[in-house]
């Protein structure tokens, strides 16, 4: 696959500030209820594939395209309905090769450790909590590299897993998120230190030709639901646990203090989407991932 090398830029990041998330978004959190009995057996995985790219690379939209055509019941890539209604995406826009990317600078910390991007991706270096790029188009397919190919999903969804996941009860009205999500557990992990919970409120048919002449970008990551740029940790019992999360989506999303002249991003707010997933911090498995239509 073809790369773009920066090393430089993540340095560059800690010089830099930006507007503070929390200013500009809604958030409220209730507390885990056990409200059911723990699952007898393991279920199926589903499928996450996190696509890392920028409008500044040039390789990205030819790969991104290809992603998005298993998806496409017209394209004669398409995989199926069986295969797709499990598989999601997210796609995280970042500072390869260079930061001017309006939907990876918006989310821009004001220093290295407080930009998602730098804590999930890392520079190249070993600095990434989760993964380690040192350049985009790159993919991960639940939790390990993969390259774009039709059957990049057909693996992970082989595997079963002891944890289900749900987001029933999730509504979407206009710019506020209100996420319902419940976990079931097949067997008492709350011992454990490995299991932490992300919830990413994502953007389908965001229209921005920037650099590399891509002008639709689908999946787009806006930012993290639950608190924190790690996960929430999770303690499993043998139980089902249910919490509620509330977001509101930034009104002046993706401009910034910085930078106001991104007017000509269009979006609809119809098209918001939430995605959730647990990871294991140490062996960086996709434990199991839900999304919403």
């Amino acid at each position: 696959m073809y790369r773009i090398l920066n090393l430089t830029v993540c340095a560059f990041l800690v010089f830099f500030s930006c507007a503070d998330e929390e200013s500009n978004e809604q958030k409220s959190y209730s507390n885990w209820t056990v409200v059911g009995d723990g699952m007898s057996s393991p279920v199926t995985k589903n499928v996450l594939t996190e696509f890392v790219g920028s409008t500044n690379c040039p390789y990205c939209p030819e790969q991104d395209e290809l992603l998005l055509s298993y998806f496409d019941s017209g394209s004669e890539n398409y995989v199926g309905s069986e295969i797709t209604s499990n598989w999601f995406i997210i796609n995280y826009h970042t500072y390869h090769p260079s930061m001017w990317d309006p939907m990876y600078l918006f989310l821009r910390g004001e220093a290295a450790e407080d930009d998602f991007c730098y804590i999930r991706f890392g520079n190249g270096y070993g600095t990434g909590s989760w993964y380690n790029i040192s350049g985009v188009p790159t993919t991960y397919t639940n939790g390990a590299y993969s390259y774009v190919n039709p059957n990049m999903a057909v693996g992970p969804m082989a595997e079963n897993t002891p944890v289900q996941l749900s987001l029933d009860g999730t509504s979407i009205d206009g710019v506020d998120v209100i996420v319902q999500v419940s976990i079931n557990s097949v067997r008492n992990m709350s011992s454990s230190d490995s299991l932490h919970l992300f919830i990413a409120a994502t953007l389908d048919d965001v229209n921005y030709t920037g650099y590399n002449g891509q002008g639709h970008h689908d999946d787009v990551f806006l930012g993290w639901i639950n608190e924190g740029l790690e996960g929430e940790l999770l303690s499993l019992d043998n139980e089902e646990i249910a919490k509620t999360y509330t977001w509101t989506m930034p009104a002046n999303w993706p401009q910034n203090e910085y930078e106001t002249t991104w007017s000509q991003v269009e979006y609809d707010i119809a098209n918001l989407s939430v995605v959730a997933f647990i990871q294991n911090k140490y062996t960086k498995s996709i434990i199991q991932v839900m999304g919403t239509d």
